[in-house]
This record gives structure tokens, sequence and C-alpha cells, in this order.
């Protein structure tokens, strides 16, 4: 869990606080995209995926020190068979996909 917006050329289109109506419009909207990057900032562990045709996702930590025990982002990589999880303190894990 953590704060996230998703925006389209740098139009926000929604975020965690936002309905569940805007939430599904703006997930729809990266539907089908393809992903381009991941940037992490070593620095808050801030990540920016940027897609295709100009969608982005930014997710960022809680501040809360209980909540940044929990999983920012896991990124699943179907070419290594590998599973790629940030937790909000900064802690990296790369486990094996189950078959």
């Amino acid at each position: 869990m953590c704060n996230w917006t998703i925006s389209s050329d740098l139009a926000r289109l929604a975020d965690n606080d936002a309905s569940s109506d805007t939430i599904n419009e703006a997930t729809q909207y990266l539907d089908g995209q393809i992903l381009l990057s991941v940037e992490v900032s070593p620095d808050d562990f801030r990540t920016i995926f940027r897609f295709d045709l100009g969608g982005e996702l930014v997710t960022w930590p809680y501040q809360e020190e209980r909540d940044r025990r929990e999983e920012q982002w896991l990124l699943y990589d179907y070419g290594t068979k590998r599973v790629h999880t940030l937790k909000g303190d900064g802690t990296w894990l790369s486990d094996p996909l189950e078959d």
C-alpha cells in the first residue's frame, strides 16, 4: 500500500484518495499501454512508471513508520520468471514466480 497518482501527459486523472469511479477510469486509461520505464528515487523510494501513450503512474510510501513495511509495488517479469517488490522502507525483493 502506498500513495499514488495516475496522469496523462502531466494531467492528473486519479490518486489514491479518488472515488472508485475515477480510479476505474484512470486504470482503464493505462490498460493496454506498454510500460517503457521504471525510475526509482534512492532518496525517498518515489517510483515513476512511464507508458507509451503518455500515461504515468507515480507511487511513494506512506509517511507513517508502521505503513512503510508494506509493499509499495510488485512488478512481474515473465521473461525472467521473477517478481520484483519494493517496500515503503526501501527493501527490495526479487523472488521466483511460482508455476
